[in-house]
Formats: structure tokens, sequence, C-alpha cells
């Protein structure tokens, strides 16, 4: 019984992490100076609308490393970086699409030491499941399935639920290794969800233990 009440104590930081990165919001960022192109003279013409160039071509990545958590993972760079989010090693922040975008798209990295408490990929998938139906309100899995995470066996869930005035989506991909556990959380409000998860599905292909 005390070993069963000491994981789900570990575990509970895990939701709570979710939930602090979830509620974060965006500063009004300060309009970008823009120059007007100088006035030509051309011919008429009929206009076309260019298409737009996948995602992965023009987002541009770098790198972030921690030695002290032994991980690396590649983030977009014109989102945040933010490590002094309680819980995690380190979240990632999209930026602000207009002054009325006031939800921080986001993707956070956790890493768990299960050395005094060790469990198996199976134990830790089976409370942390149970652990989003207690602490997420209405909460509602959609998919939990295994899946690879930098070629370790993995699990993944994607669920929906509410945070404050936010109804928001989630995926959670968690690997154990090593009597430690590497979590990441992509949240997103649910109508934005699938514009961002190309960008964070990259952020997760990219995630390395070192």
């Amino acid at each position: 019984m005390k070993k069963t009440k000491l994981y789900i104590g570990i575990l509970i930081l895990l939701v709570v992490a979710v939930i602090v990165i979830s509620g974060c919001t965006k500063e009004i960022a300060k309009p970008k100076e823009t120059v007007s192109p100088p006035i030509t003279e051309t011919k008429e013409t009929t206009p076309t609308q260019p298409s737009e160039p996948p995602a992965s071509e023009t987002t541009k990545f770098q790198t972030y490393d921690s030695s002290a958590y032994g991980i690396r993972i590649k983030y977009p760079s014109d989102w945040t970086k933010n490590e002094q989010v309680m819980g995690t090693v380190a979240a990632f922040l999209s930026s602000q699409e207009s002054a009325s975008d006031i939800f921080q798209e986001n993707l956070n990295v956790i890493v768990q030491d299960l050395s005094t408490q060790p469990m198996t990929l199976e134990e830790y998938t089976e409370l942390s499941v149970g652990q989003v139906e207690q602490f997420i309100t209405d909460a509602n899995i959609l998919d939990s399935s295994a899946t690879t995470l930098d070629g370790n066996s993995a699990h993944k869930v994607v669920y929906t639920g509410k945070q404050g005035q936010y109804n928001l989506k989630w995926m959670q991909i968690w690997t154990v290794k090593d009597n430690t556990a590497y979590v990441l959380s992509y949240t997103a409000e649910v109508n934005k969800y699938s514009d961002f998860l190309d960008t964070a599905q990259e952020m997760i292909n990219s995630f390395e233990i070192i």
C-alpha cells in the first residue's frame, strides 16, 4: 500500500506540471515594424494565390541540450524556451499569432527519477492514465496506445479536458529507461491542436536521451 501511494505522489507531479503549462498565457507582443514597399507601376495581371510550403520547410529549429538531465530536443526558433516552470526540465511555448491570442500552445519535457520506487513502463502507464482521468476536468481519452520514443518502447495518450476557461487537448508520450521516466506533453486549445501538431510531432521525433 505504501509503495502505491508513493507512486501516485510521483504521478500527481506529472499531471500538475501539465496543468501549470497549459494555464500559461501570452504576453502581448510588440508589433513588428513593417516597411511599405515602393510603389511601382505594373501591368494589370490576374492575381494568383501562392501555395504555402509545408511547415517542415518553413520552420527553423534550434537544439536544446540539458546535460543535467541527459536529454536533447529541437524546437522552433520562434518559440520561447522556459526552464522556470515547476516540475519540468523545459517548456517550449509557441509565438503569439495575434493580439487576441491569449493561450500559448506548448510542448514540455518532464524527467522523473524513479530509482527509489522503480516501476515498469506498463506500471507507469497504468498509473499515469488513471491520474489523467482523476485530475483533468471532463477528461476524455481519445487514444492510448504503444509507441516509441528515441527508439525506446513508449506509450502515447491523447485526451481532451478543461482547464479554467480553456478547452484543451493533450498528447503525452512517455518512456521509462534506467529507472527514469521521460515525459513529453503537447498541449493546445482543441480548435488549434491540429495547427501545431506537425511541429509538436517533429519536436518529439527529435527527442534524444543522451
